[in-house]
């Protein structure tokens, strides 16, 4: 029917061209499909084992990639940023202790 309204249209597939590339049956093609495939798809362990995997690296890249834009964004304005700012010589008592090798000896009370 709209062939008949604009026949000098053109078709227009409403695939975008790098999806259909990507997901063609062409000789190029079609090696990395079955490769990608019999790696992730090919038994359900393989599978569920992908999926966990980027579940969690792909968590903690989001997780670490937002974290650096709020740090940009808020510079000036955190806790770290600001407590350093207002009370750059902390009172006696409050500074983490350094680690005493003395003392960890005090477990063994055989000797």
């Amino acid at each position: 029917m709209l062939r008949r309204l604009a026949p000098g249209m053109r078709r227009v597939r409403a695939t975008p061209a790098p999806f259909r590339r990507a997901f063609s049956s062409s000789k190029d093609t079609k090696g990395l499909q079955e490769a990608i495939y019999k790696v992730f798809m090919g038994s359900n362990i393989a599978y569920s084992s992908a999926v966990i995997g980027v579940a969690i690296f792909g968590g903690m890249a989001y997780d670490s990639a937002f974290e650096a834009l709020w740090k940009a964004n808020n510079r000036g304005k955190l806790f770290e940023d600001v407590i350093e700012q207002r009370f750059p010589n902390p009172p006696e008592g409050t500074e983490p202790d350094e680690e005493d090798d003395e003392d960890d000896d005090d477990d063994d009370d055989d000797e």
